[in-house]
């Protein structure tokens, strides 16, 4: 695949693929609970919510390995009470049934412990998820943009543009998962000397913009 054709992809699948060995394990769990967080069906358990919170820390290695699987048990024993103890094994292995994959709550719940998961660092584990029709293509193609850049252009990021400034504005979006700050560190990078128009144009563009931003992580020193 050339960059021409890459950019201008429509199936998530291959946009994956493109990203072969480039994807960090890091990058690999945020893009999952991007997605997770993706679907506007917020689970009355607030063992699932929880359980993408954890995933979050889990990536930056702020988890204890006891806590993450405490995170992932609860997770999961919120599913089996949610599906009213119908076969769960299958989904949780990826093999969801229509009835699961058309119920809201249930995504949201495999979506929440998948995040969890030890595969979610498997690229081919993401591509199986692009299979199950939760999500539109659009929207995995734009978290995966936004997460992990373009591998075909990688971007030199030169540490004096790393300012005070920059950092605290990217910390804060981090933080909040609030990224509408976006074009105001676009101003502070570009005080700085910053001149990429690869990372000016992503601050600028309508995102839309995730915890992994592949700018933010710069910013931050996040690989």
């Amino acid at each position: 695949m050339t960059e021409a054709e890459w950019l201008a992809c429509e199936d998530p699948a291959e946009v994956l693929e493109a990203l072969g060995t480039r994807a960090s394990a890091r990058k690999l769990r945020l893009f999952a609970c991007a997605l997770a967080r993706t679907l506007q069906v917020r689970p009355t358990d607030p063992r699932l919510r929880a359980a993408v919170d954890a995933a979050e820390q889990d990536a930056d290695g702020l988890l204890e390995r006891s806590q993450r699987e405490q995170a992932f048990y609860d997770a999961r024993v919120a599913m089996w009470e949610l599906s009213g103890r119908l076969q769960v094994e299958p989904l949780l292995a990826g093999r969801m049934s229509q009835s699961i994959a058309d119920a809201p709550e249930f995504q949201t719940a495999f979506y929440a412990i998948f995040a969890l998961d030890g595969e979610t660092e498997n690229i081919d584990q993401h591509l199986a998820i692009t299979e199950l029709g939760v999500f539109p293509p659009t929207t995995i193609i734009a978290i995966a943009r936004d997460i992990f850049g373009n591998p075909f252009r990688p971007v030199t990021f030169f540490p004096e543009w790393r300012t005070d400034t920059a950092v605290a504005l990217a910390g804060q979006m981090y933080e909040s998962r609030d990224f509408s700050a976006m074009p105001v560190l676009a101003d502070a990078l570009q005080d700085a000397g910053c001149d990429s128009a690869d990372i000016l144009n992503h601050c600028r563009g309508p995102g839309p913009h995730v915890r992994g931003c592949w700018v933010v992580d710069l910013v931050l020193g996040k690989t």
